[in-house]
């Protein structure tokens, strides 16, 4: 019939009306496909729509929501609102986040990260909002812009400072970087000196791994050899 065991299990003991409403091919979400729409053209973000869509009365999976909201953004070659990382309390009061008050707002955590590992813009009163009341934070900023402008600059004496400074670290987390750092120096030192890598090497290690893993229990050595001659001719053209 070309139906996985699973789906005849579910038509068997699933509700008829619901089966009947969803298809065996459609998705629970083709009902709101109208509605999600309008929230694209309204500029709803994706996590607005999602909470919007089970009030509505969904009722699957948000990582199976988020999915086909990425697939609607390409089939209308359009993008629903970014989710702001800075929001007010009664926005967050709405959502249920926990917040309190009126006329305070606060910075998500995914923000904070979002400001530390990409730069993303945040206001002076935040920043210092954030350093006063989380002192860490200010040594993990300045750990992340250090460590990367070694490798910007291709510095090796600044990789010794480096480790030479937050090996000392009060963070254990930093420490335990630093001295992992130490120990592999030889190889840490050869990354920030030379150009050359070995990703190519472990992409393929990786691909090869998870070519095994899928294969595993269905085949001998001789046709594993062929899957792989196979997939390694269609990469290389």
């Amino acid at each position: 019939m070309g139906v996985g065991r699973n789906t005849i299990a579910k038509y068997r003991e699933g509700d008829p009306k619901e089966l009947s409403m969803y298809g065996i091919r459609q998705s629970k979400l083709n009902i709101f496909y109208d509605f999600i729409i309008q929230c694209l053209d309204s500029g709803w973000s994706k996590s607005k729509t999602i909470k919007e869509i089970y009030a509505k009365g969904y009722t699957g999976s948000k990582s199976n929501a988020f999915d086909y909201l990425c697939k609607i953004e390409q089939k209308e070659n359009k993008y629903f609102e970014v989710q702001p990382y800075i929001r007010t309390m009664t926005e967050g009061l709405k959502y249920r986040t926990g917040s309190i008050g009126k006329e305070k707002d606060y910075i998500t955590r995914e923000g904070i990260f979002r400001y530390m590992w990409m730069n993303t813009e945040l206001t002076v009163a935040h920043k210092n909002y954030i350093y006063d009341h989380y002192p860490t934070t200010w040594e993990l900023y300045c750990c992340i812009k250090e460590f990367r402008n070694i490798f910007k600059k291709r510095n090796v004496p600044l990789l010794y400072l480096f480790i030479e400074k937050y090996c000392k670290s009060e963070i254990k987390a930093i420490k335990s970087f630093a001295e992992g750092l130490k120990r592999d120096i030889d190889a840490v030192e050869n990354a920030v000196a030379y150009d050359y890598s070995n990703g190519f090497v472990e992409g393929t290690n990786s691909r090869l791994k998870m070519i095994k893993r899928t294969m595993y229990g269905r085949c001998r050595k001789r046709l594993l050899e062929a899957k792989l001659r196979y997939v390694g001719k269609f990469r290389n053209g």
